[in-house]
């Protein structure tokens, strides 16, 4: 996984989660007095799965970071080297 999935994922995952909040909210609160369970499951679902996908993210950023860091000096060494021809 590069920084750039990396980051790209973190924001669809926060996306998801606002959503899957939102949507828990409203058939809770907001649909009407009764108890409205199977709108509201899939949205607990929803939001229980992206918190998942967050832990799992943030478990990647803490192995990954030596490789990412490794990369980019590379990279840095490459460009240098270019640069001197």
């Amino acid at each position: 996984m590069t920084r750039g999935s990396f980051r790209f994922l973190l924001w669809a995952d926060v996306g998801l989660a606002t959503v899957s909040t939102i949507l828990a909210l409203n058939a809770l609160f907001w649909r009407s007095a009764n108890w409205d369970l199977p709108a509201f499951l899939p949205a607990a679902a929803l939001f229980l799965i992206s918190g998942i996908l967050l832990g799992y993210l943030i478990r990647v950023r803490r192995n990954d970071m030596p490789f990412w860091n490794e990369e980019e000096a590379r990279r840095d060494d490459w460009d240098r080297r270019g640069r001197q021809l």
